[in-house]
């Protein structure tokens, strides 16, 4: 078995502008077009279809490093960060039922402008990027991918033309607010989707299975233990959906650990929950204090306008993480970065 396969976890907002800034160091490393695989789900599906329907313009040098990284991903993911678009997608669903297609129209209008999956690279160009959404009519992983997009119980799709916003929509649908998201194939019943993260938040299925080398980036935020639970109907429902999504999360994770301890597997992983000094391999030019990693894997999981600061201090947590881990795990003697992308550190 070879390959190496990239995991972008779930967690709206907060999940998608971490994993950029992890993508940025994976990027400064030489490790993007080291990839085969790229598995996604919820808002990391959002940074993974502006980093494949970007792919053929990153134009690598020959160290492996894409010199357009920052105009066609970095600059799109932080824009749509700025910009609110649940509460909109909610309102209209109130009135329409379409919460979905309101979030699908706004991933279109800021970042997909009418791509489809046959926009993402071939297998031949580029990593495969698979978009993951968990499909509710028989409880199983749906994939969307250039090649097809099917469940093992389904007969696939080949090749299918449907818009990137459609395939990242379905991914992102967090229930209940944001789903379900429906799928109207030609002949076909229509199969009703939500977000891959209640199946699988990590998107760990589809590169475990085919990769030797993993790296996982986890921007699903933290449980919040709380003695007395909601018991109201709507914030009730949403704390059980909070442990479920913690449950699938924390058995994904044993699941890579077990195969990163024991040798079946190298790589790293990475949560935006996680501490830097977990990592040996941290730099004192990246300094992370406890006080301040906590508050950023604290922020709500929407996809709600974050401020400059938030997002940069996002950005620069996920940089960090990610360049601890590759340092500690990976490749030892990478040499230390000058400092953050952005201004300001982590607080």
């Amino acid at each position: 078995m070879g390959g190496v396969g990239l995991c972008l976890s779930g967690g709206g907002y907060r999940a998608m502008v971490f994993h950029l800034g992890a993508l940025r160091r994976l990027n400064e490393a030489g490790w993007l077009p080291k990839l085969t695989r790229v598995a996604s789900v919820s808002g990391g599906s959002i940074v993974a279809g502006v980093l494949g329907l970007g792919w053929r313009d990153l134009d690598f040098d020959g160290d492996g490093i894409a010199r357009r990284f920052g105009d066609l991903v970095e600059e799109p993911i932080l824009r749509l960060a700025g910009t609110t678009v649940d509460v909109p997608a909610v309102l209209n669903g109130l009135v329409s039922g379409g919460a979905s297609r309101r979030v699908q129209a706004s991933y279109d209008r800021y970042l997909f402008h009418g791509a489809t999956l046959q926009d993402l690279p071939a297998d031949d160009e580029g990593p495969r990027f698979i978009l993951l959404a968990t499909n509710l009519s028989n409880g199983t992983l749906w994939r969307f991918s250039r090649p097809y997009m099917r469940d093992w119980r389904s007969e696939p799709v080949n090749n299918p033309t449907l818009p990137l916003a459609h395939a990242v929509a379905a991914s992102s649908a967090f229930p209940p607010v944001l789903s379900p998201c429906r799928l109207r194939i030609p002949g076909r019943d229509v199969v009703t989707l939500t977000d891959g993260g209640v199946f699988d938040n990590l998107g760990l299925e589809p590169v475990l299975k085919r990769c030797a080398t993993l790296f996982v980036s986890d921007g699903g935020g933290t449980f919040k233990e709380q003695p007395k639970p909601p018991g109201d109907w709507l914030r009730g429902t949403l704390r059980v959906l909070s442990t479920v999504d913690v449950q699938v999360r924390r058995l994904r994770s044993r699941q890579l650990m077990d195969a990163l301890e024991s040798g079946q597997r190298a790589g790293s992983f990475w949560a935006v929950n996680s501490l830097q000094a977990e990592y040996g391999g941290r730099s004192p030019n990246l300094p992370c204090p406890e006080e301040e990693s906590r508050a950023l894997a604290a922020t709500p999981t929407r996809l709600a306008a974050m401020s400059p600061e938030t997002r940069h201090r996002l950005v620069n947590w996920g940089y960090g993480l990610a360049d601890a881990a590759l340092r500690t795990f990976v490749d030892p003697g990478l040499p230390e970065p000058a400092g953050f992308p952005h201004p300001g550190g982590i607080g």
